[in-house]
């Protein structure tokens, strides 16, 4: 037999909790996805302007001296912003869909 689901403040209430908790808000993790973004850069920056070879955070070694180097750092920033694009297109998605599923409600 199938349950049915019922709508009640008790149910509301611990949603809610869970949300407030950082587990499921769709705007936590958008800023989360931004904040590691933007310290990703900075320390790239901050190792790009010493010249020596550093290792980033996937565990790659780079030589920003040479073509290679440079282009793997290229990369890896892209692939970074990727998931902040990512990551900012799933909260909106999610607080689109949210908006409209309390709409309903």
């Amino acid at each position: 037999m199938s349950e049915s689901i019922v709508h009640s403040s008790v149910f509301t209430e611990i949603v809610n909790r869970r949300r407030s908790d950082g587990l499921f808000d769709f705007a936590y993790g958008e800023y989360l996805a931004t904040k590691n973004f933007f310290t990703e850069i900075s320390l790239l920056q901050e190792k790009i302007t010493i010249g020596a070879k550093f290792v980033l955070s996937t565990g790659q070694e780079v030589d920003p001296e040479t073509t290679g180097g440079m282009l793997a750092i290229q990369l890896f920033m892209e692939a970074i912003d990727s998931l902040r694009m990512a990551a900012s297109g799933l909260a909106k998605a999610g607080l689109s869909a949210e908006k409209t599923l309390w709409k309903n409600l």
